[in-house]
């Protein structure tokens, strides 16, 4: 008994049927053809290098300046003053760092309904005694240096702070802090520019969790 086989095909057969011969061969061996075949894809390519090119340029730029201003103004200072400074940023870092690890424990450990921000990734958590209830992403506004002429100073909170007032638009924590809300519910697709200093979150989030919300709630940053 006679088995069947098919014909197999070779060289140019494989690759472009007999009345597409004429097109030519699309495979590109060099850069040079490749270029020459898609030169828009090539003229955004460039574009996308040279501006990461420049926004590098630009913060080693200021590293440089940030740095040069640092040198120059401990030239100006005595050992005295220098030793004192060095201390204070010293102390403040460990404070800082004294109040993120103990608003974790506080939270993880705190009996009562609380929110937790999670700054490191943009989350808020409604919780009670460790037991997750909601979860929801959140946006920060930019933090603004006190040299900064644009305004007023401005930074996210770290540590322990508490709901002094909310509606159905936002929330206010003690010390002026506003969670806002967005009526988008795809965050970072809300153009809309986020105060320095502010939080948002998403409308439907805060539908949910203001039932839950008092006076006097804590909120742990961290």
């Amino acid at each position: 008994m006679e088995i069947f086989r098919p014909k197999q095909e070779s060289g140019l057969e494989t690759r472009r049927r007999p009345d597409r011969a004429g097109e030519g061969d699309r495979r590109r061996n060099t850069w040079r053809d490749f270029r020459r075949a898609y030169p828009g894809f090539v003229f955004v390519l460039g574009l996308g290098l040279v501006a990461m090119i420049g926004v590098d340029a630009w913060l080693f730029a200021k590293r440089v300046k940030y740095n040069h201003d640092m040198k120059v103004l401990r030239e100006h200072m005595t050992d005295a003053e220098r030793q004192r400074s060095d201390a204070i940023v010293k102390a403040e870092q460990n404070k800082l760092q004294i109040a993120i690890e103990l608003a974790k424990r506080q939270a993880k450990f705190d009996k009562k309904l609380h929110l937790n921000v999670s700054v490191d990734s943009a989350r808020m958590y409604l919780t009670r005694e460790g037991a997750l209830l909601r979860e929801m992403p959140v946006q920060f506004g930019p933090e603004r240096a006190p040299t900064d002429s644009a305004g007023p100073p401005a930074a996210l909170p770290r540590g322990e702070r508490t709901v002094s007032d909310f509606s159905d638009t936002g929330i206010t924590l003690d010390g002026g802090t506003q969670v806002l809300t967005s009526s988008s519910e795809n965050l970072t697709g809300d153009s809309t520019p986020v105060p320095p200093g502010a939080l948002r979150i998403r409308k439907s989030d805060m539908d949910a969790i203001k039932p839950n919300l008092s006076q006097g709630m804590k909120v742990y940053f961290y």
